[in-house]
């Protein structure tokens, strides 16, 4: 029904994602000046595509096939439906503020190894992303759609821009395996 988090650096925010009666689903954003939130972005809409992508890069000779053709083709300009456009990494190391430069200025960010809870980090993320019309996925469906088996299920993540997320899961094998996490 409702998920949020909130952004500290040169300014304070404040992002909330919330459903309506009717179903609908809105994100705005409140920014902190004097103490007080002012409401600074009545209506949050993440770009349908890049410019950019956002991954621990350092583990990319761990990386599955279909992930590392992804990343190849957006770098040299050839993703279908993103106008030629050469895709940049940019990578904070922190959820919310990589998810937060792509609900503004589009592409993707996540990790393709399962990794995130599903319940706690994933879901309210993805309810994020698709509040400001973008996509959450696990390389293979929709987040949202993942019927949690236990409290500290683990997933891939991958969160932002609609056609990207889309182009994405058409590659196959994105889903990086990694160690067993206790829970």
């Amino acid at each position: 029904m409702a998920a949020g988090y909130s952004l500290y650096s040169a300014s304070t925010e404040l992002i909330l994602a919330f459903r309506s009666n009717d179903g609908s689903s809105t994100i705005i954003g409140f920014a902190l000046c004097d103490g007080t939130f002012y409401l600074s972005r009545p209506h949050i809409s993440c770009p349908s595509w890049g410019p950019f992508y956002s991954l621990n890069e350092a583990r990319e000779p761990d990386w599955p096939e279909g992930l590392r053709q992804w990343i190849q083709d957006a770098k040299c300009g050839r993703l279908e439906h993103a106008q030629n456009t050469k895709y940049s990494s940019r990578y904070v190391c922190s959820l919310c503020a990589d998810v937060h430069r792509t609900l503004l200025k589009g592409g993707w960010a996540g990790n393709p190894r399962p990794h995130l809870r599903l319940l706690y980090e994933a879901a309210p993320m993805a309810f994020l992303c698709e509040a400001a019309g973008g996509r959450g996925s696990d390389g293979t469906q929709d987040i949202l759609d993942i019927v949690p088996r236990q409290l500290h299920d683990r997933i891939c993540v991958f969160l932002g821009s609609r056609l990207d997320i889309d182009r994405l899961e058409t590659y196959g094998d994105v889903q990086q395996g990694s160690k067993k996490y206790t829970n």
